[in-house]
């Protein structure tokens, strides 16, 4: 059973951001696998910058649901997130799509994350990871979508 986590940015340095992000998690969970990062237009609030994305693969922590969104809230904060537009741009954004296969829900978190079926930009790079192989066995996961998500070219 892993953690599954996505990052997204669409300001500053996005690329630094997402890596800083992977690094600052990988201070709390042991990190098993990532995909590419993907590049998408934004969905809801539209009028800001493409954003790009990342899913990461981590071992189930010991913590419960609501201690693993604090970690993901607190790294947020360091990292200097401010929310000034629902839904607009962010230097960095962290999800918590799934952890193993429990379902969580409350007023500030839901697990399994309610909108990653309709995004491009998250089911594409999930599809890249080993726990995608058990997911996929319990979940239907779409292979059309009304966003689209490309592998972004890294230069090396």
């Amino acid at each position: 059973m892993s953690l599954i986590i996505a990052t997204g940015s669409n300001i500053g340095n996005s690329l630094q951001s997402l890596s800083l992000a992977k690094e600052s998690l990988a201070k709390h969970f042991n990190l098993i696998a990532e995909s590419r990062i993907y590049t998408s237009p934004a969905v809801d609030y539209l009028e800001q910058p493409d954003f790009l994305n990342q899913v990461l693969e981590f071992e189930i922590p010991c913590s419960d649901s609501l201690s693993i969104f604090k970690i993901c809230q607190s790294i947020e904060s360091e990292m200097g997130r401010v929310k000034k537009i629902e839904k607009g741009p962010r230097n960095i954004d962290i999800d918590i799509l799934f952890i193993g296969t429990q379902q969580f829900r409350d007023r500030s978190l839901e697990i399994p994350h309610p909108r990653l079926f309709q995004r491009s930009f998250v089911v594409l790079p999930l599809k890249e990871l080993p726990f995608f192989q058990k997911l996929q066995l319990l979940f239907e996961f779409p292979d059309h979508f009304s966003n689209s998500a490309t592998p972004f070219p890294i230069e090396s």
